[in-house]
């Protein structure tokens, strides 16, 4: 094997045992638990992003039986390939329980190997305690309380991805014996079909996986055989030559051949079944996904970021991103794409994600998730080589010493302020309470949460401003670790939309309640934009066609009140959309208002739902012919019957 011609600390890992090992396994997990904890415990933000979509596949998935190609809660085609939803559906099947911990479960469980591969792939890279730090300094990025803990398929993919590079590492970077390539060779390809069936049919990880690996390639070994040769005027020639012969060997070690044909065994007949059984539905939902993203074409196409997608990497991987331009600082420029150098191969994986996106029109910055694991490991590189080079290590590194322990500090302040504007905010200056928003409710638990913060804010900026005086940068880093906790549990609890709403506990409490006045009758949900509580309900009740036409569009309130459904779950948008309204006359004016009345008995079950502008959630127990001889005679309300509740 050739470790050892990056990095000069690979002699730890040899002398650390199975039990040191175990024990970093240990923290890491425990920290991710603790990410996952505070997401879990936070207000619910399952009716926000793509998050509908997902879980409405799913949940389509488990009623319609169709594994192929399912149906969201909306009525669409899946959007996304169906890995997400043959891991969580039968979960869901088992456990019966529709909820939001089971919703996001194949996310958590990702985010728990990820941290893992991070881990071990920082030991390989690196050293041990590098590998120990950059694990955990990935899992606590602050846009990590958000990522780690959402029903989409971004962390699902960042575990293959990582689990791809992971593999390939082994072949042409740090090579295993030959007598063990084979089986990562295979692991690779697997984690490419797995990255394939979970986002983006293959062409996603194919370029992001392979843009790194065939820059690294590259670069990685050098230039000095061309320095050396005698024919300058055959400069281009040779290193185009070079390259060639560099790209040819790593597609023979990766075994590219047999494995894009894998690929294309595995996905063909998938593509094929969901073409002809989707038909002009999903070539449209392709040419979205593929055409509309990247160039902009199209009605609905996706808006467009004005912010370059590196300075989006910079403020979502806080505070990460500190710490991996002073790694770009600690190395010379000459080094960084050399294997010299330190940070050659995970700034080479940056630049194969961030490259890419920044070309693409409907960028997000969710998309940056897959590199946030290198700079995490340059981060933690660069705080150990700070210790390494000690107070002789000149201006650069006595600066980068007082930036990094900045960070924690900082941390620190804000955890003891933050918690004080939300205990004292009706005492607070106008300009505060204007731009910091209290919750719509906030449970006695938290509150006393923020109270433990203030201390922990204390604790956390004496010992960051000690251990730095001390030259103990990597106390400092997991001082910071900690911090970034605290600060996740009042970003999730207090700052975000969902926690100053509590739109998502108002559908939850809706559904729970209408799941035990439903009981097994059947009923219908007639949706406007994004209504939620159906997930939470877990099951669908058959949407009967209006009378003489398909189209579920000409539903009104006369169509709807002589069909066989008993209940309709819907909000004020939904009411509108089934005509359910009046004009009035006030003071000369016309005004639209709500006539729910029309469609029975009416229980309002929440209070606004004020992000999605949905008005409120209503269950309504609609009037149904009594009928006599197969014919309509009188409705329930006109016969003067009326069911009890």
């Amino acid at each position: 094997m050739n470790q050892g011609l990056l990095y000069p600390n690979l002699d730890e890992n040899r002398s650390s045992g199975p039990i040191r090992t175990i024990l970093d396994v240990i923290v890491v997990l425990l920290v991710v638990a603790a990410v996952i904890a505070v997401a879990a415990s936070a207000p619910s933000n399952t009716y926000a992003y793509a998050q509908l979509q997902q879980i409405g596949a799913v949940v389509g998935t488990i009623e319609s039986g169709n594994w192929l190609l399912p149906r969201d809660h909306g009525g669409g085609l899946a959007r996304k390939p169906q890995l997400y939803a043959w891991l969580d559906a039968p979960i869901l099947i088992a456990t019966g329980i529709y909820d939001d911990f089971n919703f996001r479960l194949p996310t958590v469980v990702a985010t728990f190997i990820a941290a893992l591969m991070v881990y071990f792939l920082g030991r390989r890279w690196y050293d041990r305690r590098t590998g120990l730090m950059a694990a955990c300094l990935w899992v606590t990025i602050r846009h990590m309380g958000k990522l780690s803990y959402i029903a989409v398929t971004d962390m699902l993919m960042t575990v293959w991805i990582i689990g791809a590079i992971m593999c390939a590492d082994r072949l042409l970077f740090h090579r295993a014996p030959r007598d063990k390539r084979r089986r990562w060779a295979i692991g690779l390809w697997v984690m490419m079909i797995l990255g394939a069936m979970t986002k983006g049919w293959g062409v996603l990880n194919l370029i992001l996986v392979g843009g790194m690996l065939a820059l690294a390639v590259a670069v990685w070994p050098g230039f000095k055989a061309l320095r050396l040769a005698e024919d300058s005027g055959g400069g281009l020639g040779l290193t185009l030559r070079l390259l060639g012969r560099r790209w040819w060997r790593a597609i023979k070690a990766t075994r590219f051949g047999w494995g894009i044909l894998a690929m294309v065994v595995v996905l063909a007949p998938v593509c094929i079944g969901m073409f002809i059984q989707g038909g002009e539905e999903f070539r449209e939902i392709i040419h979205y996904e593929f055409v509309s993203r990247v160039t902009g074409g199209g009605e609905n196409a996706p808006h467009s970021s004005s912010v370059p997608a590196v300075v989006h990497l910079m403020y979502y991987a806080l505070p990460v991103s500190i710490f991996m331009i002073g790694a770009l600082l600690l190395t010379k420029v000459r080094l960084w794409f050399s294997r010299r150098g330190p940070i050659c191969l995970p700034l080479c994986w940056m630049l194969a994600v961030v490259v890419p996106f920044s070309l693409t029109h409907g960028f997000r910055p969710d998309y940056l998730l897959p590199c946030y694991a290198p700079a995490a490991l340059m981060g933690a590189w660069a705080v150990g080589e700070i210790v390494r080079r000690g107070r002789s290590g000149g201006i650069t590194t006595q600066i980068l010493r007082h930036v990094f322990a900045a960070v924690p500090v900082v941390i620190g302040i804000l955890l003891i302020l933050l918690p004080m504007i939300y205990l004292f905010h009706d005492y607070m200056p106008g300009f505060i309470t204007k731009n910091i928003k209290m919750p719509s409710s906030v449970p006695s638990v938290t509150w006393r949460v923020l109270c433990g913060l203030i201390a922990l804010g204390a604790v956390v900026l004496a010992l960051s401003v000690r251990w730095s005086l001390q030259w103990r940068l990597r106390r400092v880093a997991a001082v910071a670790v900690v911090g970034m906790l605290g600060i996740i549990f009042i970003d999730r609890h207090m700052f975000t939309r969902h926690a100053r709403t509590g739109d998502g506990e108002k559908m939850i409490a809706f559904a729970r309640d209408v799941k035990g006045r439903i009981g097994g009758d059947e009923f219908a949900v007639f949706r406007a934009g994004k209504l939620a509580t159906e997930l939470y309900l877990g099951r669908f009740g058959a949407w009967p066609e209006p009378p003489g036409t398909p189209d579920r569009k000409r539903w009104d309130v006369q169509t709807l009140n002589r069909s066989d459904v008993r209940w309709l779950v819907t909000n004020d948008c939904g009411l509108i959309g089934l005509g359910a309204t009046e004009i009035i006359s006030q003071d000369g004016n016309k005004i639209e208002v709500m006539k729910p009345g029309d469609l029975g008995v009416v229980e309002v079950r929440t209070a606004p739902v004020i992000s999605q502008k949905w008005g409120r959630a209503y269950l309504i127990r609609l009037r149904r012919p009594i009928r006599v001889r197969g014919k309509p005679r009188a409705t329930e309300h006109e016969s003067g019957r009326q069911d009890k509740w």
